[in-house]
């Protein structure tokens, strides 16, 4: 596997959390299960978002790549740091079957733990903003609601009216969490044929860019390309 795709160790998370928590100075800025969240929301979405679009939302900052640090040194690593823990989510839901790995906290209450995902849906939903005209073509429909309706009582504010009666307890807020894997993955599947659409149609444009006037067509026709489909008059 390309090292850069490599999961974060343990230490290695630990590395990424201290930095947000105490080193980044950015009073505004996610924590590692905000950030996972909104790394997820990136992931499976219906169109790229390049990381000098979404790197600045994980300072608070709104226009800079990266806090001061202090090495340049410093500034890779957690740059490296950040892309690699982008890219295991990738590749988990790459994987059949497709599996995620939330990065959020287990808490106990009265002697029992529970899943706490609030700052991860947090997280999610941020990503979601990044494009949300375009994630709206399907949240506006009821299967999109019932997909992200665990992620937007958790994580968002005013999420209905009856958002304080369904999270009112760690083991309700739980409960929800627990839903939260299935739905990331029916999200990605829901909009990967559009991804994949994309991604094709980039290829297409990639190599028409290289073929020569004087090469054969590649329509297969045997011409040269600048007496068939390079000819304005004569496209088929």
């Amino acid at each position: 596997m390309n090292s850069a795709f490599y999961p974060l160790s343990d230490d290695e998370l630990d590395e990424l959390d201290n930095f947000l928590l105490y080193e980044s100075n950015c009073e505004e800025g996610m924590t590692l299960d905000t950030l996972d969240g909104y790394l997820h929301a990136i992931a499976i979405g219906p169109v790229t978002v390049m990381p000098r679009q979404w790197m600045p939302g994980i300072w608070g900052e709104g226009t800079n790549m990266m806090p001061p640090v202090q090495s340049i040194e410093k500034l890779n690593r957690i740059l490296e740091l950040i892309m690699r823990l982008f890219n295991s989510i990738i590749a988990g839901l790459e994987d059949q079957p497709r599996e995620i790995y939330p990065l959020w906290d287990i808490r106990e209450f009265r002697g029992k733990e529970y899943d706490d995902a609030e700052g991860w849906a947090y997280g999610f939903s941020e990503g979601v903003k990044l494009c949300n005209p375009e994630w709206q073509t399907l949240l506006q429909t009821p299967q999109g609601q019932a997909w992200y309706r665990p992620i937007g009582l958790l994580g968002e504010d005013d999420f209905g009216a009856d958002q304080d009666a369904l999270t009112k307890t760690p083991a309700m807020r739980s409960k929800l969490a627990l839903k939260i894997p299935a739905t990331v993955i029916a999200i990605y599947e829901h909009w990967l044929p559009l991804r994949l659409a994309v991604y094709e149609r980039e290829v297409a444009k990639t190599l028409q860019a290289k073929v020569g006037r004087n090469e054969p067509c590649p329509c297969g026709s045997g011409k040269k390309f600048k007496k068939c489909c390079g000819a304005a008059a004569d496209l088929h």
